[in-house]
């Protein structure tokens, strides 16, 4: 009974110890020169964000046809990840649809010893006129 009783007070100790360093933490951080200085810290951010955007702004200013490329490019890869999601997200709807990617695996093409065939042929492709014993030791 008292070896429990000692774990428990050995218990209540460290969670004290603890709370008392989480509470020393808190205090040094809502202390003034704490908040001042993430204050600080915000601000300089704040300014860097801003001279960042500026520089983005004049960039495009002076290059406006390679910014206009280089947004519809953005603008096709978001269309492209919503088409696909969307898509995905009609094909998974549909109970008792074959899924073209769900078949893959039974292409002869994919088959495993098809795959190592074409795997040998690319090496010995790679390495024309080495020896293929040595091409499949290096693989």
């Amino acid at each position: 009974m008292s070896k429990l009783a000692d774990e428990l007070e050995h218990e209540v100790e460290t969670t004290r110890t603890k709370l008392d360093q989480t509470l020393g933490n808190l205090q040094s951080r809502l202390h003034a020169s704490g908040l001042t200085g993430s204050v600080d810290d915000l601000r300089e951010t704040s300014i860097r964000l801003t001279e960042s955007g500026q520089r983005l702004l004049d960039s495009v200013r002076a290059n406006p046809v390679p910014a206009l490329l280089v947004g519809a490019g953005l603008g096709f890869l978001v269309y492209d990840a919503l088409m696909r999601g969307a898509e995905r997200r009609r094909l998974s709807a549909t109970p008792g649809v074959a899924h073209p990617h769900d078949r893959d695996g039974e292409l002869p093409e994919n088959h495993p010893d098809r795959l190592h065939e074409r795997l040998d042929d690319a090496l010995e492709e790679s390495f024309p006129g080495s020896d293929p014993v040595s091409v499949r030791i290096t693989k």
